[in-house]
Parts: C-alpha cells; structure tokens; sequence
C-alpha cells in the first residue's frame, strides 16, 4: 500500500472527459468521503468542520460545471490553504486528442456543448490553466487504464482506516460441472486421495470431521495444503497493492464434495486468522452427477 498517509481533505478537479469521475471512486475505495459540484460557498464550511471532527477525510469535486468556477476558484484556494494547511489539490488532465475519443465514446456533453468538440476541449484547457498552477498533483490519465489509475491514487495519497478491504473468496466446484467464470486463481486437487471411494466418507462432505481424518491422515494432503498456503500468503498482499476489490480462489476436484470442499474450508480458516475479509462458497456441493 502507499506509504503516505491519507490527507484530511483534497480538492480535485481538472478537464471534462479527463476521468474525474474514476479518480473520485478511487478516493472512495480509500476511505474518503466524497462530494462532488458542491457550491463554491459552501466549500470552506465543510473543510472546516472535517478539521474539527474525528470522521473520514473529505474530497471535494469541483470544475467548470460549478456557477463562478474559473473566476472564483483561485482566490478561493489561496484562502482554504491558509485555512488548512494540509489541504491538497489535484488537477486531472488528458491529452486532446484521448478527451475527444472519450466524448465521442459516451452520450455525455462536454460542458461547453454549442461548440465543436475539438474546440470546446481546447477552450476548457485554456480557461484551467490558472487552476492547474494551483494543483498540488497532476493526474495525466493519458495512458492510464482505470487500475492503473487507481493504484496511481493510492500511491499518491495513502489509504485510510476506512478504506475498502479486499474480499477473499475461497470457492470449491466440481470440473464435471465446469470452471468458475470469476476465479482468479485455480487449483486442481483432483490428483489427491478420493474419499468418494471409501463408502462409508462417500455421503459426506469434505468439511465433515470423518472426511476431514481420513483425508489429513494422508502426508500428500498435508504437503498440498501447505503449498498452497504459502503460495496464496505471498500472492495476496501482491493482489491487494494493486488494490483489487475481490480475488476468487477456486479448488476444484471431480465432483465438487469432498477434496475440493476440505481444501477451500482449510484455506478460509487460515485466511481469516492471517486477518483477511474471508468468505466460503461451496458451488456443487449439493449437486448429483
């Protein structure tokens, strides 16, 4: 994760169609609160009262959609970092040619719509380049998809104690039935000892206490389950620095009951004691065939 810790506030602006809107849910997913096109007025009164108070950092969104914005905003800043000295602002650009694609791409207007889009791009350049000296950051999302934008923005500017946590989910399945669409990371055990064969293991699950013996009583097991341990404890702060949302790991085995159920049970187990946001799902646990 970042190694900076989390501003109390941030103004963020920038050029239409520059991704304003994708930077914004970035500072969510890090625990900020966030408004956007607040009045002008009312800006210094909640930076005041986010000073004051012991709740999230706030960031403001603000462009020339705001009534007096080009005229206003830089006195405006002058006096909120006088106010609050932490207060941090971040311009948002692209390149012309990439805002234009991106406005030919959606149905939304560019603010200055009476204009060929080409035009109104270079127009609201124009009119930001004082507010652009004023910025703290500059965000170019030129070239940047949106994780990697994401990962921009929690670098820059830290994380929270209310930031999103990453969900694990531990699934088993059976290959008879298929792979899981959304797995992220897939393990095939179908090489391990099969409690299907043994009749009186075979109506039971693999979380089940007798299943769970007589498959711990074989090493290969053990020695499989310690190998995924540490593989899946060197790859998850790696998933979560690039500040995924949801990682699926799926164990699967022939039909989805028993080798497969054990495992993803075990891993859930070990997950949570390492502090992880676990959740378990046994896809064919219950299905025949």
């Amino acid at each position: 994760m970042a190694g900076e810790s989390a501003p109390r506030g941030v103004v963020v602006t920038g050029l239409a169609g520059a991704g304003k809107s994708v930077v914004t849910h970035c500072f969510e997913d890090l625990g900020y609160r966030c408004v956007d096109n607040l009045p002008l007025e009312l800006i210094e009164p909640l930076f005041a009262h986010t000073w004051s108070t012991e709740g999230p950092p706030i960031v403001v969104v603000i462009d020339v959609r705001t009534e007096g914005f080009s005229g206003s905003f830089p006195g405006l800043v002058g006096h909120l970092k006088s106010s609050f000295p932490e207060l941090r602002v971040v311009f948002v650009e692209a390149s012309t040619d990439a805002i234009v694609r991106r406005f030919s791409e959606t149905r939304r207007p560019h603010p200055y719509r009476h204009l060929p889009l080409h035009d109104a791009v270079v127009r609201e350049r124009d009119e930001m380049a004082a507010v652009r000296e004023l910025a703290d950051e500059v965000l170019d999302t030129t070239e940047l998809t949106p994780h990697e934008l994401r990962a921009e923005v929690a670098s820059r500017f830290g994380t929270t104690e209310l930031a999103l946590p990453m969900v694990v989910r531990c699934e088993s399945f059976g290959f008879r039935f298929g792979l899981p669409p959304d797995a992220n990371l897939v393990f095939d055990v179908r090489f391990l000892p099969n409690p299907h064969f043994v009749p009186s293991l075979r109506p039971h699950a693999g979380d089940h206490p007798e299943v769970r013996a007589w498959l711990e009583a074989h090493a290969e097991v053990e020695e499989t389950f310690q190998r995924f341990r540490v593989l899946c404890d060197a790859l998850l702060p790696a998933y979560r620095r690039e500040q995924k949302s949801y990682l699926v790991i799926a164990f699967g085995c022939t039909g989805g009951k028993h080798r497969s159920v054990y495992l993803a049970e075990r891993l859930a187990k070990h997950l949570r004691a390492e502090k992880w946001v676990v959740s378990v799902h046994h896809r064919d646990r219950g299905r025949q065939g």
